[in-house]
């Protein structure tokens, strides 16, 4: 397999920020190379199909651009630039980041600007405005970053005369940093948990000691909540673990002036005397996700010994006990950094609670049948459009137990067989009477020698067990039959957690067949056969074999019957 690069062009020299990025990426272990594009060839780079930036396909690429090397006035402050030119050069900047589709992530860090100049900050927020919604593309500005790291002195006209290097060493590796920080958090398998203790982490102070008027809020614990605030709204699940009594913990809560931390931002908690690794694992698996994707973060060295001994698999973080250093803390934590959210990310807590919501009446229904018609479940299986391509890229990258084929997705393979006609490419929405799933499924395949060859199919597991899969089966089956075709073909590759999908498939469609010089499966089904394929809940009670994957257990109560329920073929 190619190494992944990442290729870096500017309008400037870029060696040292070029050294800082490859040290990080040695350091966090990261397998790729640093490239870089010839010297300030950035139109070249964007223009010319044969270029490193055009041709890159595993990795990333970033332009860092200063506007005054793409004006005519230089940095040396002669006089504001003219209005007019900049939106010229900002117009012909953007034609070019647009003028093909980015297959690998790319970074536009713009900055830092020279001076504080109306001028060249509205260039930048007109570039951002033209690339807002370009499948894989994002900007940044180099001065956000120097205001992170406190970087005082950022400009350096001498190295700029002599070398072109605008800025000092130390901006320059800032900004290398800053470029190692986003390209980690494109290829970091996604966090989606992060459980935070309460005294001293949340807040100064023990409440079983200090009482719920001893324990204060400092600006070190206001910026941590404000931050895991943050990173609900871009959709990680937060779930709350501290020893404590539950009632003196919610009292924390309800202390005014108001934490910037609400209850109702917490998926889930755990508030007792028991081991925080046996109430974290017990949480995370009632969220139905891996400890794999789970952030810890807790001041008590014991607690963070023990969660790393006993859930190796969990990030475990100490946070620190000063509270002033937790400002520092929060704005350094490489693991706060997101990809970017979808609409689906940002409302990922509250489709937790529906979901919550949704097994205790899956509990306390006394038949599957009667939990899904009580569900009130609309599903919506429609043609993508490009707004929805991310969160469909975003699908193949997250979805491991109910995805047929493995394959990995970025938006720029997406876009592009969205737009293809020839291809049958579906989005799958659901919806309850508790809330909107949102986008929780796609189906993709193609027609090619007389069969739909699907070789996407994949859905999340909050959504399983209702029919969709079904019914996903059914919408390509029905696709097959309108172009005459006479089968639909899936793809099945075996991974570490796709048990559940290779299940479903068992039941739908019979035995596998192998392909040839790989270790590829296909199920194959009659078009009409598929077109047909419905959910029979009520053949999943009461099966006679206890050991079938999925169906019930002749000992189970029918709570416990509908828990262990997932999909059950009935093909007409």
């Amino acid at each position: 397999m190619t190494k992944p690069v990442v290729t870096l062009c500017g309008t400037y020299t870029l060696d040292p920020a070029a050294d800082a990025l490859g040290f990080w990426l040695d350091f966090l272990g990261l397998d790729a190379t640093v490239h870089m594009a010839p010297y300030a060839q950035v139109f070249q780079q964007l223009l010319d199909p044969g270029s490193a930036v055009r041709s890159n396909r595993s990795g990333a690429n970033v332009v860092l651009v200063r506007w005054a090397d793409l004006l005519r006035r230089g940095a040396d402050g002669a006089g504001d630039p003219d209005g007019a030119q900049v939106e010229r050069q900002v117009a012909e900047l953007g034609s070019a980041l647009t003028a093909f589709d980015h297959q690998v992530p790319c970074l536009v860090l713009v900055g830092p600007c020279d001076r504080n100049t109306p001028a060249l900050q509205r260039a930048t927020a007109q570039l951002e405005s033209l690339l807002t919604g370009t499948p894989n593309l994002s900007v940044e500005t180099g001065d956000s970053a120097m205001q992170r790291y406190g970087v005082d002195r950022v400009h350096d006209a001498a190295s700029d005369r002599f070398g072109h290097v605008p800025f000092t060493s130390q901006a320059m590796t800032v900004l290398g940093t800053r470029i190692a920080r986003w390209y980690a958090a494109q290829v970091r398998a996604p966090i989606k948990v992060i459980g935070v203790d309460g005294d001293h982490t949340l807040w100064a102070g023990v409440v079983a000691e200090d009482g719920v008027e001893g324990v204060r809020i400092s600006e070190g614990h206001a910026a941590l909540q404000r931050e895991l605030v943050a990173q609900s709204n871009g959709g990680r699940l937060l779930c709350l673990l501290s020893k404590n009594e539950e009632a003196d913990v919610r009292r924390v809560f309800e202390r005014q002036p108001p934490m910037p931390l609400q209850w109702p931002h917490l998926v889930a908690h755990r508030i007792d005397w028991n081991p925080k690794p046996d109430n974290l694992a017990a949480m995370v698996s009632e969220l139905e996700l891996s400890l794999d994707s789970v952030v810890f973060l807790d001041d008590s060295p014991m607690e963070c010994a023990q969660m790393r001994a006993r859930c190796p698999m969990v990030t475990t973080v100490r946070v620190p006990t000063e509270p002033e250093q937790l400002t520092t803390f929060v704005d350094h934590l490489w693991l706060f950094d997101r990809a970017g959210a979808t609409a689906e990310d940002r409302s990922r807590t509250r489709m937790y609670a529906d979901n919550i919501a949704r097994t205790q009446l899956r509990r306390s229904a006394d038949s599957l049948q009667a939990f899904i018609d009580r569900l009130e479940l609309l599903v919506e299986i429609e043609p993508p459009s490009p707004a929805q391509v991310v969160r469909l890229a975003q699908l193949t990258q997250r979805t491991n137990q109910f995805n047929a084929s493995l394959i990995r997705c970025d938006q720029h393979e997406i876009a592009r067989t969205t737009a293809q006609s020839s291809v049958f490419h579906r989005y799958v929405r659901a919806e309850d009477r508790f809330g909107d799933y949102g986008i929780v499924g796609q189906v993709r395949g193609r027609a090619d020698a007389g069969r739909l060859v699907v070789d996407l199919f994949m859905l999340s597991c909050r959504a399983l067990g209702r029919g969709i899969e079904h019914r996903m089966v059914a919408a390509a089956g029905a696709h097959a039959l309108s172009l005459g075709l006479e089968e639909v073909a899936l793809l099945f590759r075996h991974g570490e957690r796709n048990a559940p999908v290779a299940g479903f498939l068992a039941e739908v469609f019979g035995v596998a067949e192998s392909a040839a010089g790989s270790d590829d499966l296909w199920y194959r089904l009659p078009a009409r056969a598929a077109a047909g394929v419905a959910f029979n809940a009520s053949a999943i009670v009461g099966h006679d074999d206890p050991s079938a994957p999925g169906l019930s257990h002749a000992a189970d109560t029918p709570g416990q019957a509908i828990s262990r329920a997932v999909e059950h073929a009935d093909i007409g």
